[in-house]
């Protein structure tokens, strides 16, 4: 039981944090500079850490995107050996929990360091945050910071910035994996994935919406999203705790889940069906519709009497979602996974990629279904392209595809290139990529959103991760 809470508190950090899995020291990367502009500001800049070894752990600073290389006149800043971040809503502050050591079972000793970007000054707080921190988000008006965090707990504290300590704090019945504040700052909205229901790990309820007073995280209301699972589940009767991790024996479901951008709103797109469960937080009520192909008056009138049918699923589905920025729309990619026995007896592992759906929010109807491998997807700030990622294994170059969401077609793919939005200091976009095909083999880019055309690339043994606010 605890090892489940703590294998799925450590993966959200991973994936959050995005820290170097190769804790290699780092030299000057090999710079290839296709253009380079004029000297580089810090306004024109874009955040990057660097794992430099364990006498140093992983450090902050702003790099040139021209160059590849750190702005001159900035003194990096520690993050100790892992770290969670989260930026302020107008991006001049940089929330930044650290942790001293980057193994997985320490995760004690949590220190909070706000940063002031633009005078890159730091101030430094001690609030005692022992365990991983799964989710992190500042009020809207920038003047406090909501943490979930825990190990064999799991907690909510809201820490006031101007007084530098916690106002309130409570113990949450599981994890917490989505969490934003309304947006008149008043309440807090929480998901949590409830996979303490038996002693083996297994998830046996629903995973649970919380509406919380954002100043005593009293609480507003609550309900369970039936219907939906999130965690894992056995796949018989007979499984037991003592072989539900071999191949076969329990099935995992990963939904999209993401906050709307426009209202308090949280989607939840199932991973073992092709359903969409909206939780409105304003109106304290939750309605699931069954994503359809788009239909004309005369085929709905019709599909008023037709019954359900509901898809087999295997070993794991996952599923990855972003709302477009006026609300309205759903990007939905996702991966299925089935394990088989091959002709020596290993366990093998089939994935079948479910393409790029495009969902409509208000009734759940499809609009388009295009055929990508992508399990992976990223939203331009202003809602223009999507980037569709795809990266088979260690062994493997990635790729990326751009999706013009105007013309709704794949528009250009580019192999060599895992790419994400970023933001410079000054706002605007450019795409960075970080993979990574051996221990001491990281490859960087830095490239332009429309057509990935590279502004800078190079590739070393330091590895580089990008601070986004995605």
């Amino acid at each position: 039981m605890r090892l489940i809470t703590f294998l799925l508190t450590f993966l959200l950090i991973l994936t959050a944090c995005a820290a170097p899995a190769a804790p290699q020291a780092s030299p000057s990367p090999s710079i290839e500079t296709m253009e380079i502009s004029a000297e580089a500001t810090f306004e024109t800049s874009l955040l990057a850490t660097e794992w430099k070894g364990h006498s140093e752990g992983i450090l902050l600073y702003p790099l040139d995107p021209a160059r590849g290389s750190a702005l001159p006149g900035y003194v990096p800043i520690p993050l100790g050996g892992s770290y969670f971040h989260a930026f302020s809503p107008d991006r001049r502050t940089l929330a930044i929990v650290s942790f001293p050591n980057d193994s997985p079972s320490y995760s004690a000793n949590g220190r909070l360091v706000l940063i002031d970007l633009k005078a890159w000054k730091t101030r430094q707080f001690e609030p005692e945050l022992n365990g991983w921190v799964t989710a992190m988000v500042f009020s809207p008006d920038g003047t406090r910071l909501a943490i979930t965090y825990g190990d064999y707990t799991n907690k909510l504290a809201i820490f006031d910035l101007q007084q530098g300590v916690i106002t309130a704090q409570e113990q949450t019945i599981s994890l917490v994996t989505r969490l934003k504040f309304t947006a008149n700052g008043e309440a807090l909205m929480l998901y949590m994935m409830n996979h303490q229901g038996t002693e083996d790990g297994m998830s046996a309820s629903p995973p649970q919406v919380l509406l919380l007073d954002a100043a005593d995280l009293s609480p507003r209301w609550s309900a369970e999203l039936v219907g939906v699972r999130d965690g894992l589940y056995p796949t018989d009767e007979e499984t037991t705790s003592a072989n539900f991790y071999e191949p076969g024996r329990a099935i995992y479901f990963s939904p999209g889940i993401a906050f709307a951008p426009n209202r308090d709103a949280l989607h939840v797109v199932h991973a073992d069906s092709g359903q969409l469960t909206t939780v409105d937080f304003e109106a304290r009520e939750f309605k699931t519709l069954e994503i359809h192909t788009e239909l004309s008056w005369f085929e709905r009138l019709l599909s008023l009497t037709a019954g359900v049918a509901h898809a087999k699923v295997g070993d794991g589905t996952s599923k990855q979602i972003a709302v477009s920025p006026d609300g309205q729309f759903l990007y939905i990619v996702g991966v299925h996974n089935e394990s088989f026995q091959d002709s020596q007896g290993n366990i093998q592992m089939n994935q079948t990629p479910l393409g790029l759906e495009i969902v409509r929010t208000s009734d759940g109807s499809r609009t388009a279904h295009i055929e990508t491998q992508a399990g992976e997807l990223s939203l331009s700030p202003d809602g223009s392209f999507i980037y569709l990622r795809y990266w088979g294994n260690q062994y493997s170059v990635p790729w990326t595809e751009v999706f013009d969401t105007s013309g709704n077609q794949i528009i250009t793919r580019k192999a060599g290139l895992y790419a994400s939005p970023a933001l410079r200091m000054n706002g605007e976009p450019l795409l960075v990529s970080t993979y990574s095909l051996a221990e001491n083999s990281h490859h960087m880019s830095i490239s332009q959103l429309e057509d990935l055309s590279v502004l800078t690339e190079w590739a070393g043994p330091g590895y580089i991760a990008w601070l986004t606010s995605q």
